[in-house]
This record gives C-alpha cells, structure tokens and sequence, in this order.
C-alpha cells in the first residue's frame, strides 16, 4: 500500500498531472487512431487484393476453359465424320490407303491454335485402332481393360477427363491431359467405338504463368494436372491446403498458417470438368509495401513521441514554477498577516493569475477589517432587538390582564374584543419562523374576524370550508389578514345587504388551493387585468395598498418560485375570489424563539 500511495502523492503533484495529461491526451489518441485505422484499413486492403487475384484466377479459370472446350468441340468432329463411323462399324469397310487418308485428313490436321501437340487415337470395338501416334500392343491391352474404360463402353454418351503423366498409351512418354470419350450411333444409341484426345501439359501451363506466387490445376483427387513447378506435377497438393474444403466451395479465398507464416489461397473451379485452380501466394508478399508503411508510421509515431515528451516536460516545468511561487507565498500569508504579494511574471495566463492573487489579498485584508466592524454593528444590533422585543410582549402582557378586568366586571364584549387583539398581536410578534401551519393562520383569522364582526355587527360573517387534514399545511405568516382586508374596504362595504368571507381549501399531491370569495360588487375585467399587471410588475413599482396583495403576493414568490402567488377571479355583481396556489407541504414543528 506504501507504494501506492505514494504513487498516488506523485499523480497529485500538478506538475505530473500536466505532463501525463499531455502525453494521454495527445500520443493515446495518436496510437489509438493509428491502431483503430491500421487494422480496417489492412482488412479493406485484403478485400481487395483479394478480389483483385480472384478476378485474375477468374481470366485464368476462362482461358483454361475455352482451351478444354476446344478439345471438346474438335473431339466431337471427328466423331461426326461419315468415313469415321463407316470404319470403326466395319474396319473392312475401307481400304488401307482410305484409312491412311482417313487418319491424315480427319485426326492428323491443325484442330486449334491453342495446340502445339495433340495425340489422337480412335478405338473400334473388335481390337482395331487409328491413332496419330505409335501405340505399343502391351499399352493398347492396358488401356482397353482398364475399369474406367470398361465403364465407359457400356454405356452411350460418356466422356473423361484423365492426366497421364507417364504416358500409358503413347510412346513419347509426355505428360498429357486426355478426354476420352465414348463414340456412339445416333440411330440405335449404341457405342461403336471410343476416342481420346489429348494435349501436352504445356499447352495448359502457359496460361498459368502469369499470376503471383504457387499456381495450381488440380483435378477432382487433388492430383496436380499442371503448374509452372514441374516438380509438382502429377503430385497431390500440399497437406495444408484443405482438399476437401476447397472441393466442398465453387470458388473463394481462404488463409492458411504454416511453418510460422501465412498464405492467401484462392480457389476457383473448371466448370466444365469440375478441376480446380488453386493459387497460393505468401501473405508477407501481397502485403509487403503495407508492412513497410506501418513500420515506416511507428518510427514516425515513436520520433513524435519523444519530442512530445520533452516538450510536455518543458511546458509543464513553465507552469508549475510560477504556482509553486504562489503556493510558498499563500502559507506565508497567515504568518504575515495578509501583507504578502508575488512579483507579477510568467506566462499570460499565470501572470493573470499572480496578479489576482494579489488583488485578491488585498481585498482579503479590507474584508478582514470591514467584518470585524460588522459584527461588533450586529452585536449590537442584536442586544437592541432584544430590547426592543420586551415591548410587544409587555403590551400583550398588558393587554391580557385588561381582557380579564373586563371579563370579571361583565364586560364580555370589551373582553372579547381584547381577546382578538391579543390574538392578532401576538401572530403579528413573528414568534419563531415566518412559515407556519395553515391552523395557525386560520386561529389569527378568527382573531382578525372576531374584531371585524364587532365593527360591523349582524352585516359581515365568516365561512370556513377547510378539510381537518390540509390544517397541517405550510403556509406564511400574515397571508390571509391583507386580502381579507382588502374584501371587507373594497367589497364588504360597498353592499347594502350582509357580508360573507368565505375561505376554503384543498390539497392534491403537488399543489395546495386557498381560496378567499366575497359577496361584494365585484370587479371589472379592466379592473382585474390591472391588478393582475401590478402583481407580476417589477418591485421597482410600488404595490397600491402599503400592505397588500402584491406584498403578500411577492413574499410567496420570493419563499417557493415564480410558480407560485396569488390569481384575482371575479365579475359584476358577482364578488371577488383571490386564489392562493403554494406548494404541498407539511410545516415543520418549529420551537418558539419568543421570550
């Protein structure tokens, strides 16, 4: 743990923080980038290339198709020629020179430019044969009971495809491709005869020396039929490459890992015989110049680097240098009583900062000054409010003993009126905090009321509609008693008939409803838009009344947020409804802080 927390006091020096904090934020997202580009980019490259070879194994796939349609097609026409089937139905049926002739004018003439050598023989059923080369008994015998012939003969409209590289059937002992095909008589679709046609491997080869790395035409056992490596003719293919994937696909790209290396195969297919290309090229090969431009980018990522380094060394000692004068200079200043400042120097920034810090010393001293003044002004203060507060009280003190005077003499009315004035006086003393509970503030009400109905006899009354549950709702001191006021100047009196105030309430989750209607003569829509305007004008304008609804209207607002206040409702003839909207919330219980 030692360690770490060392470390920990090394990562909170600001010196390191600047210096890693340069090198995180500028050489991470250089490698990350690098990094995150690098390896997308080598994959879109491998696509590519990719597809690139295919397209090329693809022109090699069709040349090498064309070149084996063309042993196909000239295999056919010498199948169709009348002298041809007349001879291998009945060998009698030509002479030995029409038979010479037979073999220089139908098997021994060019067949395609595409053939430098081609070796054709054409076998009868009954052990004769016509051939543009000389064929050894023991090898004729051979060929003919071989299995795959056998197979072949017995049924019409047959043909193989074969590789010979030791020449079972000429003497020149060339490595050939041979298609043998079975000739057979359209009219009872019998076969009288087979022929094979076969070309040099070198024929093929030549069209397989222009793509990169190892080419392969193997056939359908994986045996090597031609390659530019003649070494690797009439072998099998390497054991790495997967046989019977390759067999199992029509064509593709596959990465095969061998000897600590990787190779790219490609693969297509002979459509026409079903054999397979398959090129395998060196993945280093194909992507040399790219493995040369990363190395290239890492010696560069490596330079850029270093010289970050030293220059978020250099950066980070300039900084530090001018704070750690300033933070010697900040646990000086208890010591030196605030009379500490720091010669302005360094960059822009440090020396802005040097130089408030100077100011802001300065300032300090003053403020150190003006608050030791100030708070021998609040002590005193304080003791003349205590002073102060002696009086209200003495007066309610006073007032009680009067109320009860009255009472023992029998005077009920004088008492009761000193009743609700000790009421009002009290709530109007401001004991404890400026938020109390709805109940509260309905008791002041009654108190308010109880004077108000002395003053106008049987003409005013009060109607309470508040639900026993909403008593506890918080609500602020002396609310009520400005707007009632209001109803009884501005509506109570200005009626003829009796006066009624009616106050009710209600709560939901979010918001809690006051309401205070009258009976009187209403408002005006006029009349009501203006008071509306005075009680969302700015306090640089005077409210109409010295304690009124925009008084009261803005200590709501001031203590729960503009969304909340007071709202005027009313018409002619109808009364006047002040609506009260406060948050849902439950007073605190609150010790009184009275004397």
């Amino acid at each position: 743990m030692k360690w770490f927390s060392k470390a920990l006091g090394r990562w909170n020096s600001i010196h390191n923080r600047i210096f890693f904090s340069i090198l995180l934020f500028l050489i991470i997202p250089v490698l990350l980038t690098f990094y995150l580009l690098d390896k997308p980019l080598e994959s879109v490259i491998e696509r590519k290339i990719g597809r690139t070879a295919q397209d090329a194994l693809f022109l090699v796939n069709l040349n090498v198709e064309l070149f084996l349609e063309d042993m196909l097609k000239s295999s056919v026409d010498i199948t169709i020629n009348p002298n041809m089937i007349e001879l291998l139905k009945d060998p009698d049926a030509l002479t030995s020179y029409e038979k010479l002739r037979l073999n220089n004018e139908v098997l021994n003439r060019p067949f395609s430019s595409y053939f430098t050598n081609s070796y054709v023989t054409v076998f009868d059923l009954k052990g004769n044969w016509l051939s543009t080369s000389y064929i050894f008994q023991a090898l004729y015998e051979e060929y003919t009971e071989s299995e795959w012939y056998n197979e072949m003969i017995g049924k019409p409209y047959q043909h193989r495809w074969m590789f010979n590289d030791k020449a079972m059937l000429y003497s020149d002992r060339e490595p050939i491709i041979t298609l043998a095909r079975t000739v057979t008589d359209l009219q009872t679709s019998q076969n009288i005869g087979m022929i094979a046609f076969s070309v040099t491997e070198e024929d093929i080869r030549q069209y397989l020396t222009g793509l990169e790395g190892s080419v392969y035409l193997v056939d359908r056992n994986g045996i090597v039929v031609s390659s530019p490596s003649k070494a690797m003719i009439g072998k099998p293919l390497p054991e790495e490459i997967d046989l019977e994937k390759l067999m199992s696909e029509y064509n593709g790209q596959n990465i095969l890992e061998r000897d600590g290396g990787k190779w790219i195969v490609n693969h297509d297919t002979i459509q026409l015989n079903g054999w397979k290309l398959v090129q395998v090229v060196s993945y280093d090969t194909v992507f040399k110049e790219i493995f040369d431009i990363r190395e290239t980018n890492i010696e560069i990522i490596i330079v850029i680097f270093i010289v970050f380094t030293i220059v978020s060394l250099s950066i980070s000692f300039n900084i530090v240098k001018p704070l750690k004068l300033l933070k010697k200079k900040m646990l000086e200043l208890e010591d030196k009583q605030f009379y500490s400042a720091i010669a302005v120097a360094g960059p822009d920034e440090i020396a802005s900062l040097i130089e408030t810090y100077n100011k802001m010393v300065k300032e300090i001293r003053g403020l150190l000054t003006r608050v030791k003044d100030e708070y021998e002004q609040k002590e005193e203060m304080r003791f003349r409010a205590l002073q102060a507060q002696i009086n209200p009280h003495f007066i309610l003190n006073t007032l009680n003993n009067i109320k009860w005077m009255a009472y023992i003499r029998g005077n009920g009315d004088v008492g009761d009126m000193l009743s609700n004035l000790g009421g009002i006086l009290e709530g109007s003393i401001g004991r404890g905090s400026s938020l109390i509970p709805l109940k509260e503030e309905i008791e002041y009400i009654k108190n308010y009321m109880g004077l108000m109905m002395m003053k106008y006899h049987d003409k005013l009354s009060l109607k309470l509609e508040i639900p026993e549950d909403v008593m506890d709702q918080e609500v602020i001191r002396i609310m009520l008693q400005p707007v009632i006021e209001n109803s009884l100047i501005h509506g109570i009196e200005k009626t003829d008939g009796p006066g009624l105030i009616a106050i009710q309430a209600q709560r939901d989750d979010e918001r809690f409803l006051l309401t205070v209607s009258d009976n009187g003569p209403g408002l005006s829509a006029d009349r009501i838009q203006e008071l509306e305007r005075r009680l969302s004008s700015g306090p640089e304008e005077p409210p109409p009344e010295r304690i009124g609804l925009k008084n009261v209207h803005d200590r709501i607002r001031m203590q729960y947020g503009g969304a909340y206040g007071i709202s005027i409702s009313g018409s002619p003839g109808n009364g006047t409804t002040v609506t009260f909207t406060l948050p849902a919330r439950k007073a605190e219980r609150r010790m009184n802080d009275g004397i």
